[in-house]
């Protein structure tokens, strides 16, 4: 019985019968709804017959899963209970495309996967994807983007057009798939529309 015993508070005290980190709510960031960053945009010819959706580079630390939480000390911490369903990197492709795909100027709009020739390439690089948590009792879903469009035409790759964006979310009520989706799409619409 001594014996029992001891493998009993043995395996109690190394954890086995207690409950471990609860696993992470996985949130996403959707396309938007489809709407032009300028409404004028979609009657005047494309300005690239095709256009490939380039490198979607999402600078540190914001390019892990774990959400990037702004503090009011001025630090960051990396949020254990919730989480990007991806890398970021690879979940913003479908929202960039979707806003290329209805912005007038980029035509047929194709994955950089494709075979296809392009006459223009998107690159994306995103430097702000955090939940700013520096005011007592609020939390802000924030993102900022900077895009530039590669010409990609006889070997040449010249960069014709760039421009950056910013945007953020109220994300008190906790739903944070629509609030980062919120923040995302309207910085890539703000960088689209700013385009020069």
């Amino acid at each position: 019985m001594k014996r029992f015993s001891a493998v009993l508070l043995l395996a109690l005290c190394a954890g086995c019968f207690t409950s471990g980190k609860p696993t992470p709510k996985s949130w996403t960031v959707e396309p938007s709804g489809g709407t032009p960053a300028d409404a004028s945009l979609e009657k005047a010819p494309p300005a690239f017959a095709t256009t490939r959706v380039g490198t979607v580079a999402v600078n540190a630390p914001f390019d892990r899963p774990s959400f990037v939480v702004r503090r009011a000390d001025g630090t960051v911490a990396f949020d254990a209970y919730n989480e990007f369903a991806a890398a970021p990197s690879a979940l913003l492709r479908a929202p960039v495309r979707a806003q290329l795909a209805t912005d007038g100027r980029f035509g047929h709009v194709v994955p950089q996967s494709s075979a296809a020739s392009a006459d223009a390439s998107v690159e994306v690089l995103v430097t702000d994807l955090s939940l700013d948590c520096r005011e007592s009792g609020k939390r802000t879903a924030r993102a900022a983007v900077s895009v530039d469009v590669v010409k990609t035409g006889r070997g040449a790759r010249t960069v014709a057009l760039s421009s950056d964006g910013a945007s953020e979310a109220d994300a008190t009520a906790g739903n944070f798939s629509a609030a980062f989706s919120k923040a995302f799409n309207e910085a890539l619409a703000e960088a689209l529309k700013a385009l020069k």
